[in-house]
């Protein structure tokens, strides 16, 4: 049986990868904290899970809820985002080989965003998004400040990548 899911579609991860990249404030950021963006993005519903800082308190109320569909409940979502990571990596390398983000960078697990400009049909349907999407670009831009490493990051907080083993 064959089963489709955005989260294992290359171009639709292109297209999420650029819609992070082009809602972000700054235009460099570490490659396992777009994964973990990108995750967000897929899977909307999984937020909820997030032990949030105490700063970011708001941003959970609004994930708060159950999702009505009981399918959409993630089983194990560490092993969801390892599945996620060679169409990540390969919508990475097919942005770079555009020109829109840096090679060399992305060799080193750093995602710099280059000055070429995303093409105007893209960024039209970028700001066509659901509520729902909305409000997982408001809850990135919320942990942008976060550290992605240590007790208290990112890694930490979400769950979904090991961060034990992290050099900083």
């Amino acid at each position: 049986m064959l089963v489709y899911h955005p989260a294992f579609d290359i171009y639709n991860c292109v297209f999420r990868m650029l819609q992070l990249m082009t809602s972000m404030k700054q235009n460099e950021v570490e490659l396992d904290r777009l994964r973990i963006w990108d995750f967000y993005l897929t899977f909307p519903n999984e937020a909820r899970k997030i032990s949030y800082p105490r700063d970011l308190s708001e941003l959970k109320k609004i994930f708060k809820a159950k999702p009505d569909n009981p399918y959409e409940d993630l089983i194990d979502p560490k092993r969801i985002i390892e599945r996620m990571k060679p169409y990540q990596m390969s919508a990475l390398r097919s942005i770079a080989s555009y020109g829109l983000i840096d090679s060399k960078s992305l060799s080193k697990n750093i995602v710099i965003r280059t000055d070429k400009e995303i093409p105007k049909e893209l960024l039209e349907k970028f700001s066509a998004m659901t509520t729902e999407k909305s409000n997982i670009i408001k809850l990135i831009t919320g942990f942008n400040e976060l550290p992605l490493y240590g007790k208290m990051g990112l890694k930490f907080r979400t769950g979904l990548i090991e961060f034990k083993y992290d050099q900083r």
